[in-house]
């Protein structure tokens, strides 16, 4: 009897200490999990929130490009800048139209400077200083002011991977300065589909 009796204590504490080991794990171990799957989950699979935000849509300004009206796809495109002032790539294409279709220099050198004032990361620092060098190079027949934006490239972004490529985009260019011969291809162009995310930063 006193085993019997020994043994239901026994089971009494052990269903006990199980039933509070169920209550803690329900308080602290959940969110515990829950937390640590977030944030597994959210870098592995679709990145945090501050580095693949959605930007505006550009499919009005692409519709309108995409049937030859190109001025109102620039005229679009604004009302984008007007909306999100830190979107760097309504600038850069405007400046791609007006050089492919509109003819207008004047108006893709002003698109590309803007753009390089709004860049902030390493990624679109480069991105829109290499469009504004290979049009001061390649549509101006200009490598001196070339030359002159990749040296901001490299004091804009120091030390960072972009800036050595830079670098070696410097020493081609002194050599074109030097001695007036243009190389011998030229770069591809923006991708005509534009991102619906942002440059990363």
């Amino acid at each position: 009897m006193d085993f019997i009796g020994g043994f239901g204590y026994a089971a009494v504490l052990v269903g006990a200490i199980g039933l509070l080991a169920i209550v803690a794990f329900i308080i602290f171990g959940l969110p515990l999990l829950e937390k640590i799957g977030e944030r597994t989950t959210s870098g592995l699979y679709t990145g945090s929130d501050d580095s693949s935000q959605i930007v505006p849509e550009y499919s009005i300004a692409e519709a309108r490009a995409n049937e030859g009206k190109y001025q109102e796809a620039v005229d679009e495109y604004r009302k984008v800048i007007v909306k999100y002032p830190e979107d760097v790539y309504p600038h850069l294409r405007i400046a791609e139209l007006a050089l492919d279709h509109l003819k207008d220099h004047g108006l893709v050198e002003a698109e590309l400077l803007a753009a390089l004032g709004k860049a902030k990361g390493e990624t679109s620092v480069a991105l829109t200083a290499g469009r504004l060098a290979d049009f001061y190079l390649l549509t101006l027949n200009d490598p001196a002011r070339a030359l002159d934006v990749m040296k901001r490239v490299r004091e804009k972004i120091p030390g960072t991977k972009r800036a050595s490529l830079a670098e070696e985009r410097i020493a081609v260019l002194e050599r074109i300065v030097q001695t007036g011969v243009l190389p011998p291809t030229t770069p591809d162009k923006i991708a005509a589909r534009p991102s619906r995310y942002k440059i990363p930063e």
